[in-house]
């Protein structure tokens, strides 16, 4: 096998690398900002069981897969306008030093989910510079 400077093998060191990018990917990953994704799929999880959320994963994975894409009212996510203070709630308790911005979100389950995504994320990063 060929060697590389230092004692280990060019493949050693190719694994050890790659050891080594995995603990700075996971590490730049705690250190992220939340931007309330998990947390706006976990809320409609909670309502609708249609929408499943494996939070096991990085990044965490939902069914359908498209969730943000869609709308609340969606035929695959199911919400109706009577259940999106249920969604509030939960989000809320979720993100509970956002819930003032979380409580203006219409109750209207036309609305695009990646769009209440986007306000829950600003809402956070604003919060944070408030701190």
């Amino acid at each position: 096998m060929a060697k590389n400077k230092g004692s280990g093998t060019t493949n050693d060191v190719t694994e050890h690398q790659a050891h080594l990018d995995q603990l700075i990917a996971t590490k730049k990953a705690a250190l992220a900002p939340e931007d309330g994704r998990l947390q706006v799929a976990l809320a409609i999880a909670g309502v609708s069981s249609l929408v499943t959320v494996d939070a096991t994963q990085h990044p965490f994975e939902t069914d359908p897969d498209d969730l943000f894409d869609r709308t609340f009212n969606d035929s695959k996510v199911g919400l109706s306008d009577e259940q999106m203070p249920a969604f509030k709630g939960i989000l809320s308790r979720h993100l509970p030093q956002i819930a003032d911005d979380i409580s203006q979100i219409p109750e209207n389950a036309a609305l695009p989910i990646e769009k209440v995504a986007e306000l829950v994320r600003v809402s956070l990063l604003a919060h944070g510079s408030d701190q």
